[in-house]
């Protein structure tokens, strides 16, 4: 408990926000959501991957999404760590972290909303504190928002360490030998198998759900102060997953190869998670994506199987493709 407060006491003096409300004249000189860049490729130069499967990878990835009409929308991402917790590149017994996916949305609802905005008229930082000052009450914006239906599949590669697995239900099997896993120190001659080596995963997904996208394009001049905007193309999804493949890599000694799997798995995972990038100009897009992989069970804590929590930052190049909507 007392950690705890500690941990919460230094949250609050470590900075704090100060945010003031200004009324001023503005007029609004641009308000349109449908004046977009509908496809932008992203270059993620740093993504991390905190997972239980073996604690962490970091690397780096790519990126795509292309809104074609009003009724679909494609996405692609890539992603190989140049950091992972238990993968050395001269083991031949584990895998490193590598993801590819693919996916298509169908647009269920395409609407749009008048509603006010925040305009941020400054920021400043001062010590720990950081200053800002905004429109009071916000600035009325026509925010267009779609509801799809979306799927796809994806395709991952990761170490995976030993001591998460369940000793009873994991196997090593070569010709007649079948050893479970808390006898493979002894039988292979390889010290410390259990309590520290790392073995390779791989699995294969599709996976379902629905995404909210929501699109602002405001700008205004105020006086005193120029041209401020509001300006967002975020993505909000939650999907579910199921992996019909799901594997260990085969386990080799110096004099033999065993075939390695384990019974005791979990099918179905769940991911949720919110994209962010400018609906028009060049810039930085973010990524956070956090759920539960379909994973081999974790053995001293079922509830920790398959959890991960992602972050991608990455910047992107923005392109008007064919297949542009616009109303008007």
């Amino acid at each position: 408990m007392k950690k705890i407060t500690y941990i919460l006491y230094f949250l609050l003096i470590a900075g704090s926000v100060k945010v003031t409300a200004q009324s001023v004249t503005y007029r609004i000189t641009d308000d349109d959501p449908y004046d977009i860049k509908n496809f932008s490729l992203a270059i993620d130069p740093l993504f991390c991957d905190v997972n239980a499967q073996n604690t962490f990878s970091a690397g780096w990835g790519l990126r795509a999404d292309y809104l074609f009409g009003k009724s679909l929308q494609f996405n692609f991402d890539f992603r190989t760590a140049y950091a992972t917790t238990g993968y050395n590149p001269d083991n031949v017994n584990n895998r490193n972290y590598f993801y590819t996916e693919g996916g298509l949305g169908i647009v269920l609802s395409h609407k749009e909303k008048r509603r006010n905005v925040a305009i941020v008229l400054s920021s400043t930082q001062s010590g720990n504190t950081r200053t800002t000052i905004s429109i009071a009450g916000g600035v009325p914006a026509t925010i267009r928002r779609m509801i799809m239906f979306h799927g796809g599949v994806y395709s991952m590669t990761n170490a995976i360490k030993f001591a998460n697995l369940s000793d009873s239900l994991t196997y090593f099997e070569e010709g007649s030998d079948k050893l479970m896993l808390k006898d493979t120190a002894i039988a292979n001659h390889t010290s410390g198998l259990k309590e520290n080596g790392y073995g390779g995963m791989a699995s294969q997904a599709i996976f379902a759900g629905f995404n909210f996208k929501r699109i602002v394009q405001l700008y205004v001049d105020v006086d005193g102060w120029g041209t401020r905007s509001n300006r967002r193309y975020t993505d909000f999804y939650i999907d579910g997953i199921f992996s019909p493949v799901l594997t260990l890599k085969n386990f080799t000694t110096s004099s033999k190869e065993y075939k390695v799997s384990s019974k005791d798995k979990r099918l179905i995972g769940w991911r949720m998670g919110w994209i962010y990038r400018d609906p028009y100009n060049q810039g930085v897009s973010l990524r956070f994506e956090f759920g539960q992989r379909p994973d081999f069970m974790f053995a001293s804590n079922t509830k920790m199987t398959g959890f991960f929590c992602m972050f991608t930052w990455g910047m992107y190049i923005p392109l008007k493709v064919g297949g542009i909507y616009n109303p008007s």
